[in-house]
This record gives C-alpha cells, sequence and structure tokens, in this order.
C-alpha cells in the first residue's frame, strides 16, 4: 500500500521491467506509483508520491548506470530514479520540440544508455542521451509506411534495430538508428502474423520479439535472423 487513500484504488498495472539484481519494477496507473517487487514478490520500494506522479506507464533500466526511467503520460515527463529508490529528476515538458513530449508511452534503452521515448501524441520517436538531451527523433502522422498513427510499444534487438508497434495500424515497423524504415510486419486480423490493438513489444537476449495482441487475447512470438542465421527448418537465408 501507498497511502490510505491509494489503497482504495484497484490496482492497473502497465509497465514491467526487470533490473540488474531481477528484482520488478511495475508502473500503476491508477495508484500513481512504481512498485518494486523482490523475488519473493515482497514490495521493496513504492516510487512516485514526493514527485506528484500521475499516470505512469512506460518503464525502461539502463543496467550500467543503474538507473530506472519512467514516462508519466500525464505529466509529459520522463521521470529518472536510480534502481535503489532516491528521485535524480525529470526530464521535458509538454510540447512538440526537442526534449518535450506529448502522452509519452513506453520506453527502450540501447547499449549507449540513449533513451527511445515513444511520443505518442507527437507521433514520433525521440532518442535522448544519458543526461536528458535530446539526439534526434524520426516519425509524424500520416498513412505512409514509416508513418504513426498510434504508437505504443518500442523495442530494440541485439543490431539496434528499432521496432514500434503501432495499435492503430495493427502492425511493428522496424527501422534503422537513423529512423530510415526497413521493414512492417503485419495488418488487421486474427490469423497468425496478424493484430488487433497491439500495445506492446518486447525483445529477449535471443533475438525473440514479442508482441502483446490486446484485443486477440495473446501474445505472438517472432524471431529476427541476422546474415548467416539458419532459418527455422534447417534452411538457411
Amino acid at each position: 500500500r501507498f497511502d490510505d487513500q491509494q489503497s482504495r484504488h484497484q490496482p492497473r498495472p502497465v509497465g514491467i521491467a526487470l533490473d540488474e539484481r531481477e528484482r520488478i519494477f511495475v508502473s500503476d496507473a491508477d495508484l500513481h506509483a512504481v512498485f518494486c517487487f523482490g523475488s519473493d514478490g515482497e514490495v521493496l520500494l513504492a516510487l512516485g508520491r514526493e514527485q506528484g506522479m500521475k499516470s505512469p506507464a512506460g518503464l525502461a533500466i539502463d543496467r550500467k548506470r543503474h538507473r530506472l526511467y519512467v514516462s508519466d503520460s500525464h505529466l509529459h515527463q520522463i521521470l529518472v530514479y536510480d534502481t535503489d529508490g532516491s528521485f535524480v529528476g525529470t526530464w521535458g515538458s509538454r510540447g512538440p520540440g526537442p526534449a518535450q513530449f506529448n502522452y509519452p508511452t513506453n520506453l527502450a534503452v540501447d547499449r549507449d544508455g540513449n533513451l527511445y521515448v515513444v511520443d505518442t501524441g507527437n507521433f514520433r520517436i525521440q532518442i535522448l542521451d544519458p543526461d536528458g538531451n535530446a539526439l534526434s527523433s524520426f516519425g509524424q502522422a500520416g498513412d505512409s509506411p514509416g508513418d504513426f498513427h498510434r504508437p505504443k510499444g518500442i523495442a530494440l534487438d541485439s543490431e539496434g534495430h528499432v521496432y514500434v508497434a503501432d495499435a492503430a495500424y495493427n502492425n511493428f515497423q522496424i527501422f534503422d538508428r537513423e529512423g530510415r524504415l526497413l521493414l512492417f510486419v503485419g495488418a488487421v486480423g486474427t490469423v497468425p502474423g496478424a493484430f488487433s490493438l497491439p500495445a506492446a513489444i518486447h525483445i529477449d537476449g535471443n533475438d525473440r520479439i514479442f508482441v502483446a495482441d490486446q484485443l486477440n487475447r495473446r501474445v505472438q512470438v517472432f524471431q529476427y535472423l541476422k546474415d548467416g542465421t539458419e532459418k527455422p527448418g534447417g534452411q538457411n537465408p
């Protein structure tokens, strides 16, 4: 429990992340907090009250710097903590400019510590350095390949490609580091490879791609194949 008033609300977990000590961080939009759980399920930390957290959504952890990033969709900011719970600061404000946000949702961190932010209301992906300075952005509202309508999930593979799940377009698009579109996967439907309101995407250490396919009530799993990787069934690309 965070306090008596918040304990009367029903939990609504939104985001999840695992730190270098395998502690689990969960953002809860209705309890206006981020909770850290140990492996036994015990609550170790509750973050957000002193910062006035309103609607925490995406979480990302920089394991090298021991940092936790939290996107707050209603504050239009990124809240930064260390993984022991100390508050570091906030990045951004509402707006369309560099390092400004409009309903940011999900987050990802690359191997250099740069933060990728799904700036949903601005229809773009923003990339910030470890100090919160804007490096670049890509995307715009539209209906052409590479455009966004309701970007939500984001993930990076082992080669630094950027995957963005779009809930309205029922697909995920794959970009290079410079924001150039490489491929898009999916369409609306119920067959394998089709989606209905995909919300989140995650890539594990083996480049398996997990997509939360909300209205189809399933998680779909894909495999990224590097050059020279053997395809399923023993066939080389």
